[in-house]
């Protein structure tokens, strides 16, 4: 068992340098897959190492097989920036010696009154974009202390006549007991590794004149970019002790900064628990320029012109209502930082049988 450990480590690690590329801030697709949708795990810190159930879907695959229920079922609203809300429900249940669970996150922005180059207070149309995620996962313990997950993310965007579709994969891995040690948890995970995306339609058509010809005014059409995926790699650490979790998470972006994430909380069986997480993207960008540039100096004051949103102190808590209701069923809360954008507000069912 520890070899099949260590090379499903080892496909994870050489995976990530394979689809990894260096940093290109601003040009990924379909970033809504960064958006966490639970509230259990705050922003992060060792959820990739300790996620179970259908909160493991967004953190780690490998998660969903050590949950516990033959079936868990979730629902959770945020509200996000700028009135949009990110709605996300999921159900998984034992199939075999596997786990199966499906999920759908979708992005509710509201109708926007259309403008153009001619008519820039409006055409009178208006248009609605939609932006959704359907998910299937499939997870397996390999032993009392291991599991594997695999995600496969389906992503749909629209609006006006344009659109866009394509799908992402992640590919992760738990281990309980790290070193022997009881509460001590790992967690490996790849996220969001596919093709590029690119929107098509007939909104991309537009009525123009070919200049140095005399052809008449006619249809032409744009070709839209072509963004990857917003591509990362998480490694996790979880530590439970006396009650209190304890978590760390490195994620290494491909896409943007890298983040550090850190976790604390404490549990009351049966009854509620309560957590504090923290969020740099400073200190884990300067880590990596002391560690590989010896122009340190001079690519920390170029790069100090960006501020990650999500960066900051996190707060959020969980009642067990078991006990109240006679049916397993948890109510989470959680705030989380945007920036300027004020604090995002999450709320979640979780229900288990």
């Amino acid at each position: 068992m520890k070899k099949q450990f260590i090379a499903t480590l080892v496909v994870l690690v050489l995976s990530s340098l394979v689809f990894g590329q260096n940093s290109r801030m601003g040009t990924s697709s379909s970033t809504q897959l960064l958006i966490v949708p639970g509230a259990r795990y705050l922003s992060g810190g060792g959820a990739v190492a300790t996620a179970t159930g259908m909160d493991a879907v967004f953190w780690n695959p490998a998660g969903l097989s050590m949950g516990e229920n033959a079936v868990d079922v979730i629902f959770s609203n945020r509200q996000y920036i700028a009135d949009i809300q990110n709605n996300f429900f999921g159900i998984a249940t034992n199939v075999g010696s596997y786990k199966m669970g499906i999920s759908v996150r979708t992005f509710t922005v509201g109708d926007i009154d259309e403008t153009t180059v001619f008519f820039p207070d409006g055409t009178g149309q208006v248009f609605t974009p939609n932006f959704s995620v359907v998910g299937a996962t499939f997870s397996r313990k390999l032993s009392d202390n291991t599991s594997v997950g695999v995600n496969v993310n389906l992503v749909r965007e629209s609006f006006g006549r344009v659109s866009a579709s394509g799908s992402a994969f992640d590919l992760g891995v738990q281990y309980k007991g790290l070193l022997g040690m009881s509460g001590l948890d790992i967690g490996f995970v790849l996220k969001n590794f596919g093709q590029p995306m690119q929107y098509g339609g007939e909104g991309l058509g537009i009525l123009a004149n070919a200049q140095g010809g005399d052809r008449p005014v006619e249809f032409y059409k744009v070709d839209a970019a072509a963004f990857d995926m917003p591509f990362l790699f998480d490694m996790g650490l979880s530590y439970n002790i006396a009650g209190a979790d304890l978590g760390l998470t490195y994620t290494s972006n491909y896409y943007a900064t890298d983040e550090l994430k850190l976790s604390a909380g404490y549990t009351l069986a049966g009854l509620a628990s309560v957590a504090v997480g923290v969020q740099s993207s400073g200190i884990a960008q300067d880590l990596e320029r002391r560690a590989g540039s010896a122009d340190y100096e001079t690519e920390a004051v170029e790069g100090s012109w960006y501020s990650n949103p999500s960066d900051g102190v996190s707060f959020g808590a969980s009642l067990d209502l078991s006990r109240f209701i006679g049916m397993n069923l948890s109510v989470d809360y959680s705030m989380l930082p945007m920036g300027d954008f004020g604090t995002n507000n999450i709320v979640a069912i979780r229900i288990a049988y």
